[in-house]
């Protein structure tokens, strides 16, 4: 079969529909936004057509929200891609009328990547050398042991190496083999469509039905079989398992940081400052502090070991948290305390969760996990679990499920941090269920886990905090009823905090080593 040279092709993406089915996280943004591993799909889809296909030219097909995506991806240069968009003033009449309009304009060999799917590791390189000219499209098919993926998708029916039938979202699966969102599409295909739209009211509504309507007249429609992972995102689970898919490929070459926060200096000893370096799975320490402790100068000593001087005197530990988030240089950033009250064992524990969720909080109320003599427990303990729960039904469309939101240790990504921390304005120990509520409206997913949690000193009932008290507790409400009230008057997260790349893609850190069809 000839093949098409690198400059004849061009891309499509429709990226106009409304993306219900993933609400709330698309109430305010449209679905192609949404970021897999801190990077927006269609970015990703746009760089899979440049990457894999050598595309230059990219049509992207806008509608709701659509100035938000004209407005990360601009003209494209900044990916390597010239961007042209066409606006779809009518969404309800779906997919079919966007690939009409954008058809009016394209005159050349076209691969059509739907703007709601997510490509890990995939072979359509090998698209370019295969596909038929003679055929007036070719639909990227996939097997998948997922039944529930093919109800998902559409199926086709193949015979001498022609696609015969497709059937929508098939309710009875008989097989491993479904359709994806890719298609090579021929100029004849935009012609045979604009006849179909003689009468715009009248025109088709379903991509599929119709291209197997084309099947059935006779046209010839070929299968490119796709490998690689592969996720139709339409829903926040969909979402989660795409992070999941890229975090996991790629996650023994992503660097952890993790941020030691020096706060109590008087009884602060070299050991567990020493046990977090020796774990395997730290690439670097930073260690915040105030100002030089001669006790600890034998431990920044240790190659993973960097020492970071607050640059003013006596920040609160908010501040100190945020001054080491900016200095880590990892894609993964934790953080611990210095009180020897957290284990460095729980680290691996972070770093599994994580590669389901933006975000992975560690929670000391949980019995079973806590030694005897911790703060965890009566009046402490039920403040801590009304401050969750506070935060659950404030944000209770975002799936939220907490205990305890005010830990020190936990851990995220890096390009998640980058996401909110324009939004982290307190500097004292409410910083920490600032960050928690952050995440939550910028729409990423947060999961908490059983920490184990030490008493520093066996000989007292309990352990002693100047955190643990009621002022704190009502800064801590205040806070998150005031940014729930922010979002009620209107004041609401558009973006994610997404801002389109210069040189490098999104979510990559200095330390990155290689790292719908109706």
């Amino acid at each position: 079969m000839p093949s098409a040279p690198l400059s004849d092709l061009v891309g499509l993406i429709p990226a106009a529909g409304r993306g219900v089915r993933a609400y709330p996280y698309t109430d305010t943004i449209p679905k192609a936004l949404l970021p897999v591993d801190g990077v927006p799909i269609i970015q990703r889809n746009v760089e899979l057509l440049r990457d894999a296909l050598g595309v230059r030219e990219v049509w992207v097909v806008v509608g709701y929200q659509g100035d938000q995506i004209r407005a990360f991806l601009g003209d494209g240069s900044q990916f390597g891609v010239h961007i042209h968009y066409v606006t779809n003033p009518r969404v309800d009449l779906n997919l079919p009328y966007s690939i009409y309009l954008a058809g009016m304009e394209i005159r050349r060999p076209c691969c059509m990547i739907l703007s709601d799917e997510c490509y890990v590791g995939s072979n359509h390189r090998e698209l370019l050398a295969s596909f038929d000219r003679a055929a007036l499209v070719t639909i990227g098919t996939m097997e998948t042991d997922v039944p529930k993926d093919i109800r998902k998708n559409y199926v086709p029916t193949i015979e001498d190496g022609r696609v015969v039938h497709l059937e929508e979202k098939p309710r009875l699966v008989r097989g491993p083999l479904m359709g994806t969102g890719t298609y090579v599409l021929q100029p004849e295909t935009f012609r045979v469509l604009a006849e179909a739209f003689t009468d715009v009211e009248n025109g088709p509504r379903d991509w599929t039905g119709w291209l197997s309507s084309l099947c059935e007249r006779g046209r010839t429609i070929r299968p490119f079989r796709l490998t690689g992972g592969y996720v139709n995102i339409n829903s926040r689970d969909d979402l989660n398992r795409a992070n999941y898919l890229v975090r996991d490929a790629s996650f023994a070459t992503r660097k952890t940081s993790l941020v030691y926060l020096v706060d109590d200096e008087a009884g602060t000893s070299p050991g567990p400052l020493l046990a977090f370096a020796d774990h395997p799975d730290v690439d670097e320490l930073v260690a915040v502090l105030r100002r030089p402790i001669p006790g600890l100068e034998s431990a920044l000593r240790h190659p993973k070991v960097r020492a970071v001087i607050a640059p003013s005197p006596g920040p609160a530990l908010g501040a100190l948290a945020r001054i080491g988030l900016e200095s880590a240089r990892g894609d993964v950033l934790v953080l611990a305390y210095s009180d020897d009250t957290f284990s460095p064992r729980d680290l691996t524990k972070f770093l599994v969760y994580l590669r389901d969720a933006d975000l992975v909080i560690g929670t000391r109320t949980t019995r079973q996990m806590i030694e005897q003599g911790t703060n965890m427990r009566g009046v402490v303990r039920a403040g801590h679990v009304v401050l969750a729960k506070l935060v659950e039904l404030l944000w209770w469309r975002f799936e939220s499920r907490f205990t305890d939101v005010s830990c020190v240790y936990r851990a995220l990504w890096r390009s998640t941090y980058e996401a909110i921390r324009a939004r982290l304005t307190t500097d004292d120990v409410e910083f920490f269920a600032e960050m928690v509520i952050e995440v939550l409206r910028a729409r990423r997913r947060i999961i908490e886990i059983p920490i184990t949690y030490y008493n520093r000193d066996p000989e007292q009932p309990y352990v002693r905090s100047r955190y643990q008290t009621a002022a704190t507790f009502w800064r801590i409400v205040s806070l998150l009823i005031g940014r729930r009230l922010r979002d009620m008057r209107g004041e609401r997260r558009t973006a994610t905090g997404l801002v389109a790349p210069t040189a490098e893609p999104l979510g990559a850190g200095p330390m990155r080593a290689g790292a719908g069809r109706r």
